[in-house]
């Protein structure tokens, strides 16, 4: 590479590197401190990495869910690096390449500068920072599908050789997690953007064949290793109940539909969210009031900013000129009006695959009656449109609502935003020193939200955060490793005994055994004689006062209790 002709894009690069491997660190100085203990889905991907890792710790149930970040994360137990700290710190080494990968989206359509606010906006949006270190899914899974969009449009752009990528890499997404399946209509309707998608792909047949064998084989080999080792494919029949569910199956509570709508301030920036949120709870919009917090006034620009770009961007696509290419194109805007219409009317009334698909087909028939219109890069702009109605539409009928549910959207917001800032300098474009506003601007303005996101974190702190945390949220996860140690010291027949415990994951993990939740039951009159029946030798309790005769505390650290059997 040519220093000179690349030294923009190295130094974005260097600079977004440095910045997020500091964040990164920064983060996991708190979270490897804490541990996983509030995050209680992570255990069972630790005890998953376990199984993957050669030790037969039960929990069955739990290992048909996505496996590639527990494999991944196995691969260091069997190297000695059995705890917490491991999955915490494989997947927080993602958010890096997440903010990279989006560094490179972004240079297929925008300059270094515009490239580098992209990325530092998605990087720093509330919803990721506070995902970074918790030893999640969401922050990889976003990672694969930056990835895969990146080549399939490389692919496009300038050899078709990269389909060999794109294709193997949605997959390794969709074991990461399987929401990133929602990438491949993203990534198929790529194909009907070219001005003659069936010429195309009859020139490309081999290439694209290719690349669709190795994403076959990638998930072939995926297939094999879940027969090979007798394990329910959870995450795919999750995912299908899902998509086949409809409206008189999930009328939940949470069954908002307005939920991600209500709360998108927060999501852009926010006061009270960084780093230890983990539900930021109901929006009041007639209030403009978070739950626990209020949307920054960063949160306001970032908003004002994409209002005046879409206004500019609407003003450009029905110019004059536009409009008469417009005009004849009728059928295929009628055709989307009345698709989008359809979409509509029976979202969460069908299967969310089949509003998908109306969904996918009427963005289609829009695109096809606007392509020759006079946008530059309009069919990127499509792509990131599609990328953001998929997710959105699948999410907002997903029964379960909950914030960290909205980040695969984020680098859809991020782009808009950078877009947004592109045509408002272009509408200034005739002003003094507009070449050096256009650096200083965005770079500005990432500075302003990494100061406010540094002194947001120090102003809060886990005992202020949430009114939710109990007192020992720092000291919470140490105390369970405490008994744990406790037990096995004095007792080296443990795992040999039966156990039972109100935190069933974190002590399986713990102890490498399996040991069953009892928490939503513990606390019942007849728990003690229940334990008695099935033998229980012991009970580790987090909290709990119910414990009688003829079971003894025999070991305390905070609020984890160990309970033994008398006459044992």
């Amino acid at each position: 590479m040519n220093f000179h002709e690349h030294k923009k894009d190295i130094l974005a690069i260097s600079a977004i590197s440095a910045i997020i491997i500091a964040i990164t660190l920064l983060l996991l100085n708190i979270d490897l401190k804490v541990g996983v203990y509030y995050v209680r889905d992570v255990f069972f991907y630790l005890n998953n990495a376990l199984f993957y890792a050669g030790y037969d710790v039960g929990l069955t149930d739990t290992r048909g869910l996505s496996p590639l970040i527990p494999m991944i994360t196995s691969i260091f137990f069997r190297m000695g690096f059995v705890s917490d700290g491991t999955i915490i710190i494989v997947s927080s080494a993602f958010y890096i390449f997440s903010a990279l990968g989006m560094y490179f989206l972004l240079r297929l359509r925008f300059d270094e500068v515009l490239s580098f606010t992209g990325s530092m906006l998605l990087s720093t949006f509330p919803l990721i920072i506070v995902w970074v270190t918790k030893g999640m899914l969401d922050i990889p899974g976003l990672c694969f599908s930056i990835w895969s969009v990146y080549f399939m449009m490389l692919a496009f752009r300038k050899s078709t050789k990269y389909f060999y990528i794109a294709f193997p890499l949605v997959i390794f997404g969709c074991f990461t997690r399987y929401t990133v399946f929602l990438m491949v209509p993203v990534l198929l309707i790529q194909f009907f953007l070219m001005e003659n998608p069936v010429s195309y792909i009859k020139n490309n047949i081999k290439d694209i064949l290719i690349g669709i064998g190795l994403g076959t084989a990638v998930f072939a080999a995926f297939i094999g290793i879940f027969q090979y080792l007798n394990i329910n494919l959870f995450f795919i029949s999750q995912g299908q109940g899902i998509s086949q569910s409809t409206q008189a199956v999930i009328n939940t509570t949470y069954n908002n539909i307005f939920y991600y709508k209500n709360n998108f301030l927060i999501y852009l920036s926010t006061q009270s969210f960084i780093p230890y949120s983990l539900k930021p709870g109901a929006y009041i919009i007639n209030e403009m009031r978070w739950i626990g917090g209020h949307p920054s006034k960063m949160a306001y620009i970032l908003m004002a900013i994409l209002i005046i770009g879409l206004v500019l961007y609407l003003k450009k696509l029905f110019s004059s000129e536009n409009r008469k290419i417009m005009k004849n194109e009728k059928l295929k805007l009628i055709i989307f009006i009345i698709g989008f219409a359809i979409f509509l009317f029976t979202f969460i009334k069908i299967s969310i695959i089949l509003s998908i698909i109306i969904v996918s087909i009427s963005l289609l028939v829009l695109y096809r009656a606007l392509y020759k219109t006079d946008i530059e890069y309009f069919s990127f702009d499509f792509i990131m449109i599609c990328w953001f109605v998929i997710n959105f539409a699948f999410f907002t009928y997903h029964q379960i609502k909950v914030d960290r549910y909205f980040i695969p959207m984020l680098p859809a917001v991020a782009y808009f935003i950078v877009l947004s800032i592109e045509m408002i300098f272009d509408k200034l474009k005739n002003i003094q020193y507009m070449d050096k506003i256009k650096i200083i601007v965005p770079i500005a303005l990432i500075c302003i939200i990494l100061l406010c996101s540094g002194i947001y974190a120090m102003k809060n702190s886990p005992r202020t955060f949430d009114n939710q945390m109990p007192p020992n949220f720092e000291t919470a996860a140490s105390e369970e490793k405490a008994v744990g140690e406790w037990l096995v010291n004095h007792d080296p027949q443990y795992q040999n005994k039966t156990i039972w415990a109100d935190r069933g994951g974190d002590m399986s993990f713990i102890l490498k055994m399996n040991i069953l939740p009892y928490e939503k039951v513990s606390n019942e009159s007849n728990f003690t004689d229940e334990m008695v029946k099935n033998h229980v030798d012991y009970f580790i309790a987090k909290d709990n006062k119910t414990i009688n005769e003829p079971y003894e505390k025999i070991y305390q650290n905070g609020e984890v209790n160990l309970y033994a059997y008398k006459n044992k």
